[in-house]
């Protein structure tokens, strides 16, 4: 509730990390630690063994693809007719917040009956949400 609700202050992202990262202090710790106890989990929990260049890439990949969720560029990754990733995804959580909760996919919003698909024509115009 509150401490997300400063990230919705823009109903359309449109500047990248820029409006990825503009969060509460308290979501970016949380948000960046909880990437670093996944990996924490896997190589000690897990006796996963994680090569230093795969925790690299498993952070700048993440970077990369949040980014890309508040930008105005439609990118999707799809295999076998599955999508993996599709930026517009985010794009409705912005607008309708009680929907599309994943950042990077939208696997577990299927599962739970939160997803929304994206509507080309429901688009808000960004320049107007930089200063709200």
């Amino acid at each position: 509730g509150y401490i997300h609700k400063h990230h919705h202050t823009q109903k359309a992202p449109s500047r990248a990390n820029e409006d990825a990262i503009n969060v509460h202090p308290i979501e970016y710790v949380l948000g960046e630690y909880n990437h670093l106890w996944s990996l924490y989990l896997c190589c000690h929990i897990f006796e996963m063994k994680i090569h230093a260049a795969c925790i690299l890439a498993f952070l700048v990949i993440g970077g990369v693809l949040a980014g890309w969720n508040h930008t105005r560029y439609d990118i999707v990754f799809s295999i076998f007719g599955l999508t993996l990733y599709d930026s517009k995804a985010h794009d409705v959580h912005h607008r309708i917040p009680q929907s599309n909760y994943g950042q990077y996919t939208m696997f577990w919003d299927h599962v739970f009956g939160t997803f929304r698909s994206y509507d080309p024509n429901d688009r808000i115009n960004p320049k107007a949400q930089l200063d709200p």
